[in-house]
């Protein structure tokens, strides 16, 4: 006897990975533990990424997250840390590929680190945008 199982497209939801940076967390704070708390809300936090883990940068922090949303996620949330209520801009890279490490490359490095199997293509344009438009909103 052989079982047939029908799938339905339906059943199955929707989600998509999206890079998200963090801006204005406090040093103190900055953990990922902290991290997935802030994101919450925004999609399932699936990891952060190793610059941000191993401290290597403090502008922003970034995680990946798995989200039902098709919109560009771009959100302030309040948070009390430490009796204090601080503003965490959460904003979704878009509009380029960016690699797990691109936080290690700058412009004219020979010595970033990039996995030799995928094409990074980072537009400096595009990438001074979207910090413009953080500190703008």
């Amino acid at each position: 006897m052989t079982n047939v199982v029908q799938w339905d497209k339906g059943d199955v939801p929707f989600h998509r990975g999206a890079w998200l940076r963090l801006y204005g967390i406090p040093l103190h704070a900055w953990n990922e533990y902290f991290f997935k708390l802030c994101v919450m809300e925004c999609g399932r936090f699936l990891r952060t990424d190793m610059c941000s883990l191993e401290k290597e940068r403090f502008d922003y922090a970034r995680v990946l997250v798995s989200t039902p949303s098709l919109d560009i996620i771009f959100v302030v949330e309040k948070l009390l840390i430490d009796g204090v209520l601080m503003e965490v801009k959460i904003v979704e890279e878009w509009g380029f590929n960016i690699g797990e490490d691109v936080c290690l490359f700058e412009e004219g490095d020979k010595h970033s680190e990039q996995s030799d199997n995928e094409d990074v293509h980072v537009d400096p344009d595009v990438h001074s945008n979207i910090d413009t438009l953080v500190w703008k909103n």
